[in-house]
């Protein structure tokens, strides 16, 4: 008579493999969402700012224009929040250090008073040019996400 079955050494090499797979997996999607959220939350302080010039703008706040300005750095990028021109600087916020801002048509975005209409502008926020967000300003000053 032939037995037929596992033995235990076989048992514990296939659960021995998928232990592996779940932790490596496991590890990767952390890895994978805290970048995600990183980037979420960055794109989401810039989106909020901008608002908040536009609608600083719109009301004519202090009889001027409003914008925010970009400074890409090799060390951390940040943003400030400007009335009029960016010698009158209202805010500087910063970004986390492993996020930058790339491929920016124009460092300055300004919001014309009473209208809130500027130039169009696409910037695109991240790790690198593989993993990122892309934030669109139109001539309206309307603001999205992608």
């Amino acid at each position: 008579m032939k037995n037929s079955g596992f033995t235990l050494i076989e048992i514990l090499i296939v659960t021995l493999i998928i232990a592996f797979i779940i932790v490596f997996s496991s590890y990767f999607y952390q890895k994978f969402s805290k970048s995600t959220f990183v980037i979420d939350e960055s794109a989401g302080l810039v989106v909020n700012i901008l608002n908040l010039a536009r609608q600083k703008a719109i009301i004519g706040e202090e009889n001027d224009n409003w914008g925010v300005w970009l400074i890409n750095t090799s060390t951390q990028d940040y943003f400030y929040l400007f009335k009029g021109t960016t010698s009158s600087l209202r805010g500087r916020y910063e970004l986390p250090r492993e996020v930058s801002f790339f491929d920016f048509s124009d460092n300055t975005i300004v919001f014309q008073k009473l209208s809130g209409d500027t130039n169009s502008t696409t910037i695109k926020l991240g790790f690198n040019s593989n993993f990122f967000k892309t934030i669109k300003v139109s001539t309206s000053g309307a603001i999205s996400v992608e």
